[in-house]
């Protein structure tokens, strides 16, 4: 039977270890937050510190142009000098890239060869960005070319919903002269407007945002015998790129 004595020096010793581990627990805790949490958060908003740029400001967890002030405060997240309620890419600078992907000439451009040169002029905004490819190129008359050619990066104003994106194809006639390719079969003006493709270009919000053309020169119907046009295939598409 145990003693009196005993007993009040067992419940001495089992307040005395309760004491311990209620003082050493936050400090135990902590310890293992720091040592064992790999996904440790100072602040509390739900970012681990690691990706988080503000770590002990739980009101700020990125900065996507880096100068010093968090986003949810920052006017101009991307320091384009537009102000993110008017900028349609908020944490981007906003650029257009354009790429032909395939082409096809669908009649003789010099009397009867089987082969001619062409080469072509990209446009964005009525601002020249390229001539693809760097020299003229040739190809064989009524035959498929998977090119991938592709434009530098153009910069646009993000406050801009819609940008305009001329495409033309030319070719060298018989005195090497530069002359149109009809790439726009949804126009029947036998003008040189009616041979360009033009596009209004959506920039969307977010970079990756792209759009498509295919587009034939020849479905427009001017075929006749007197005033056949120099018809050809064009495919690509349009994207919305990082210009910073």
């Amino acid at each position: 039977m145990i003693s009196r004595d005993k007993k009040m020096l067992m419940i001495f010793a089992l307040v005395i270890i309760i004491i311990i581990v209620v003082i050493s627990t936050p400090f135990v805790y902590k310890n293992y937050q720091q040592v064992f949490n790999p996904n440790k958060d100072s602040d509390g908003d739900g970012v681990p510190d690691k990706d988080d740029a503000f770590p002990h400001n739980p009101k700020e967890w990125k900065d996507s142009d880096g100068d010093g002030i968090g986003d949810n405060e920052d006017p101009d997240d991307d320091n384009d000098g537009i102000l993110d309620g008017e900028d349609f890419l908020p944490y981007a600078d906003g650029g257009v890239r354009v790429y032909i992907e395939d082409i096809r000439v669908k009649d003789f451009l010099v009397g009867k060869q089987p082969t001619g040169k062409i080469f072509i002029k990209i446009y964005v905004d009525d601002n020249l960005i390229a001539t693809l490819p760097n020299e003229a190129y040739e190809i064989e008359i009524d035959k498929d070319y998977v090119v991938n050619w592709s434009t530098p990066v153009v910069n646009v104003i993000d406050n801009v919903a819609e940008h305009d994106v001329k495409i033309e194809m030319y070719y060298y006639d018989w005195l090497n002269v530069k002359r149109l390719l009809d790439i726009n079969g949804n126009d029947a003006s036998k003008n040189d407007a009616g041979k360009i493709l033009d596009i209004n270009y959506y920039i969307g919000n977010k970079i990756g945002h792209s759009q498509s053309f295919i587009n034939d020169g020849s479905s427009d119907g001017n075929d006749g015998l007197l005033s056949k046009e120099k018809d050809a295939f064009i495919k690509g598409r349009i994207v919305t790129v990082n210009a910073g």
